[in-house]
């Protein structure tokens, strides 16, 4: 009888575990070599789909540049709304260079009425154009009589620091374009077809000219299916053929959409 790679049910695998069994049956082939395997022309595209899978796996959704955002935002927030509320509150200030300063500023920033409560892109660009009138000369000398010049010196650079956080963003954001276009079904589709092409290949070879090497890979495979069979929660099934014969030895492992991953590129919600 000659031996044969089994098939087993991993559609019933999360997609982790597919990509790890995949690493492990490629290290066999490794040690067995591709050519005393006669996969030469497969291995190749199996390494590079096994790698696909990874980066799908080990995908990031989270960005770094989230914190610093969060952090410069609230900076942003509350310069802002001591700016405003100082103008505000010293309108009625019974000092005479006060109140004049305030009546300058306050009706300037009627634009910004809830600015604090708007989206960072509207924000931003709202920030930018408080900062332009604050930087004409008789409205500087006017926040500086109200106390405010480090507040807008703080608001400035907190706002450049958002923009240039935004940029970073942005680059995340870009560098992960590619690897967002990726469907997981598609990928272990790809993956899955090309270790049941591997196997075929291997089961062949061992019913019509058999070797060490062939049924030492055999051995190291079915050990490999029979451990993550039972992570799939199924059984192993063939593994022997008759000799002059061959059943085929293919996996049975189907679509590869249903096995836990996601193909929506989705990240932490913070996007």
């Amino acid at each position: 009888m000659a031996k044969q790679i089994k098939s087993f049910g991993m559609a019933r695998m999360s997609i982790g575990s597919c990509a790890d069994f995949h690493h492990q049956v490629m290290k066999h082939v490794t040690t067995a070599t591709p050519a005393a395997l006669h996969i030469e022309d497969k291995t190749e595209a199996y390494e590079a789909a096994i790698a696909t899978l990874d980066s799908i796996v080990n995908r990031q959704r989270a960005f770094v540049s989230t914190k610093v955002l969060a952090d410069a935002d609230r900076v942003r927030d509350n310069a802002v709304s001591i700016i405003i509320g100082t103008a505000r509150l010293y309108r009625k200030s019974p000092v005479a260079e006060q109140s004049a300063a305030a009546e300058l500023l306050y009706p300037q920033f009627s634009a910004y009425k809830d600015i604090t409560r708007h989206e960072y892109s509207k924000q931003t660009a709202e920030v930018r154009g408080l900062l332009a009138v604050l930087a004409v000369e008789e409205n500087k000398a006017a926040a500086a009589t109200l106390g405010l010049t480090e507040v807008v010196a703080a608001l400035q650079t907190a706002n450049a620091t958002f923009e240039e956080s935004t940029a970073a963003r942005t680059a995340e954001i870009s560098g992960r374009m590619a690897q967002s276009d990726l469907s997981s079904g598609d990928a272990l589709d790809a993956v899955n077809d090309l270790y049941k092409s591997i196997v075929q290949v291997v089961n062949a070879y061992a019913v019509v000219q058999p070797t060490d090497a062939v049924n030492t890979f055999i051995d190291s495979v079915n050990g490999v299916v029979e451990y993550y069979s039972r992570i799939a929660g199924s059984s192993a099934s063939g593994g022997s053929a008759s000799e002059g014969g061959n059943e085929g030895g293919g996996s049975s492992q189907g679509g590869g959409g249903s096995q836990g991953g996601t193909d929506d590129g989705s990240d932490d919600g913070e996007l």
